[in-house]
């Protein structure tokens, strides 16, 4: 007797949706009928649960072609058949509420969502005084404050730029860049949005925040405002230097600090990550100063995802049957100092786990993303509604 799966009633589809995952899943699941996508989407506009534990999946290089990228799901083990196109081959220098930035040979960063059928965002031209070389690198990072698409007028763009680490922001609509001074700061290496600052640490544990004064004159695009930061931390040149440091939101609503060290054999190759060090920031109440900086032996719910792009906490109780508890998911993003650095790898990519001080693998290296841009951590935010 044959089944007409396709008028199945809304409690065992429901229970169905619960199971999947992977958004990918409930995409192909929207697609078997109508009445399959009339489910999906209520499950969607109600299931908060679901909505606030969107899992980062990994843009790789595709094997196909080099302007291409496909999606790596660390819980399945598996690559997607989801091809993104690449404005260009390089680097993509921001991933942040599922938009992709890459920066062209002038300076132009555009923002671009491959989920979503929207226009890219062009941003208006960063002055780039100290560059390096390769014109992919001379943008470190850069990330957004909100979705552009359920905020169209209220999102600000932060900025890591030049081979000195500075810092720079712009308010949407604006056409001129607001500078940070940099004679006493620089050498920043990520950035975040926190409680209405902007944060941004050095290899060195120097961190600073900042307000978002904006430029005075916004369509003076001659003009170059340069504000002062506050230094919430000060360097100690007594500390280790770790070569990557990240600021991640905690999902208790802390603000984190992840170092990454690597181990180095005797004629300084690289040879990967060594361990990860773990700081909760305990901040006074104007988030202007460090009370205490508390290192975690253990990350309780959280599961970290660091690398390029906007680092993330995902509830390691939500995901049990998939992910690690304890453990940090890390990706491949030395670019400037490393003895391997792109595009001779990218190989540094694995798992952390913070409590055992041991390592695990999530996406395997593949001989084909030898000369190609690093992967990159990414929320695929589809189209729900």
């Amino acid at each position: 007797m044959e089944r007409d799966w396709t008028s199945l009633d809304s409690l065992a589809l429901n229970m169905v949706l619960e199971k999947l995952i992977e958004p990918i899943h409930h995409i192909w699941f929207r697609s078997v009928c109508k009445n399959w996508h009339s489910i999906a989407t209520l499950n969607h506009r109600y299931n908060i649960q679901f909505r606030s534990n969107m899992l980062p999946m990994l843009m790789i290089p595709s094997e196909k072609s080099t302007e291409k990228r496909n999606l790596y799901s660390v819980v399945a083990n598996r690559v997607y058949p989801l091809e993104l196109t690449m404005l260009n081959k390089k680097r993509c220098c921001g991933s942040s509420y599922g938009w992709l930035a890459t920066v062209d040979v002038d300076h132009i960063i555009t923002w671009v969502n491959p989920f979503k059928d929207v226009a890219p965002i062009i941003l208006p031209w960063i002055d780039i005084y100290m560059k390096y070389r390769d014109y992919e690198f001379n943008i470190h990072k850069v990330t957004l404050s909100a979705d552009p698409i359920t905020s169209p007028d209220d999102y600000v763009v932060a900025a890591i730029y030049t081979n000195r680490g500075a810092l720079a922001f712009i308010k949407a609509g604006q056409e001129v860049w607001t500078y940070i001074q940099e004679n006493h700061h620089f050498g920043f290496i990520d950035i975040t949005f926190y409680k209405g600052l902007v944060y941004a640490v050095t290899r060195w544990k120097k961190i600073v925040s900042f307000e978002l004064c904006y430029s005075s004159d916004p369509h003076d695009i001659f003009g170059r405002e340069r504000r002062n930061p506050n230094v919430v931390l000060q360097t100690n040149f007594d500390e280790v230097y770790s070569p990557l440091t990240y600021l991640v939101k905690s999902l208790e609503g802390e603000l984190w600090m992840v170092r990454r060290f690597i181990t180095r054999e005797e004629d300084n190759i690289n040879k990967g990550t060594k361990h990860f060090h773990v700081f909760k920031l305990e901040l006074d109440e104007k988030g202007e100063k460090i009370i205490q900086l508390l290192k975690l032996k253990s990350l309780g719910d959280n599961v970290l995802f660091v690398g390029d792009g906007d680092s993330t906490s995902i509830s390691a109780s939500y995901f049990s049957s998939y992910l690690q508890k304890d453990s940090i998911y890390y990706s491949d993003n030395y670019f400037d100092d490393e003895p391997n650095p792109y595009p001779q790898g990218p190989f540094d990519l694995g798992i952390y786990n913070v409590k055992q001080r041991s390592f695990g693998l999530h996406c395997p290296y593949k001989s084909y993303f030898k000369n190609m841009a690093p992967p990159i951590w990414i929320a695929p935010c589809f189209k729900w509604d």
